[in-house]
């Protein structure tokens, strides 16, 4: 058993919404709402839980990667026979915040559980769930079907690695192809592609500093064609594809 590699993604700005509720006596929300409790105010006591739960969510789930909280929003709303909590949660990070959220919501329902018990016996949790998520590689990644390529490889091994990263990308293998891939061969570059080059360029030395004289270019030929030129290394094309892979659909 093991936690997710995660080394290979990329760092972007993700989020996710949960949602929970709470069933209660009429009579005991009556006091919720009185600020009557024993205990105290609740809502201000279950959104304080629900915030304090998402920062120490990988301290909770055993594979559950730690990530910065950069911002935390919980809402408790009292109904006539319920609580409903909803949690935000989100940040920058190489996974999302899922868990956090549903944390978030899972402990400030408890939370009320803890200070309506010694009134209310009845109490029911349900439909603690996920609302949505955004970022990561579900918002930007894209497949290449539609889209050709051709390998211009003297390693033979090097060469059958990119053909197989590109057709489980969804591409087809073409000599008059749209992406040109090269791999440790001079090839002239027209138009660098800088911006590109220079984030993947930064992940790479990331992950491996002392290569960073063995870079990967990025560019478009005389032909207007994708030109992709990697040293002769198999970590370097693994890293490549399986971090910018579903990226090079915006760039063709």
């Amino acid at each position: 058993m093991r936690p997710v590699d995660i080394s290979k993604k990329i760092e972007s700005l993700r989020e996710a919404r949960a949602y929970g509720r709470i069933l209660l006596k009429k009579e005991t929300v009556s006091l919720i709402k009185e600020k009557k409790l024993p205990k105290g105010d609740l809502k201000s006591a279950t959104e304080l839980a629900g915030i304090i739960s998402a920062k120490k969510t990988s301290e909770l789930l055993p594979f559950c990667h730690p990530v910065n909280v950069d911002f935390i929003s919980l809402e408790v709303h009292v109904g006539e026979d319920r609580v409903e909590v909803f949690s935000q949660v989100g940040g920058i990070a190489k996974t999302g915040y899922e868990m956090e959220a549903l944390t978030a919501v899972s402990l400030a329902l408890l939370n009320v559980y803890d200070m309506c018990k010694a009134l209310d016996d009845t109490m029911v949790i349900e439909e603690i769930k996920l609302i949505d998520k955004k970022g990561g590689k579900s918002d930007w990644y894209k497949d290449l079907k539609g889209v050709t390529f051709n390998v211009l490889s003297p390693f033979e091994k090097l060469g059958n690695l990119i053909h197989s990263y590109m057709e489980n990308l969804g591409a087809k293998f073409s000599k008059d192809a749209s992406i040109l891939i090269i791999v440790g061969e001079p090839f002239e570059i027209k138009e660098r592609i800088n911006s590109f080059e220079s984030v993947v360029a930064l992940y790479d030395f990331k992950r491996n500093p002392s290569q960073i004289d063995a870079e990967i270019r990025i560019g478009k030929d005389r032909q207007g064609r994708l030109v992709l030129i990697f040293p002769p290394s198999e970590e370097k094309i693994r890293f490549f594809f399986e971090t910018f892979g579903g990226i090079l659909r915006s760039i063709v």
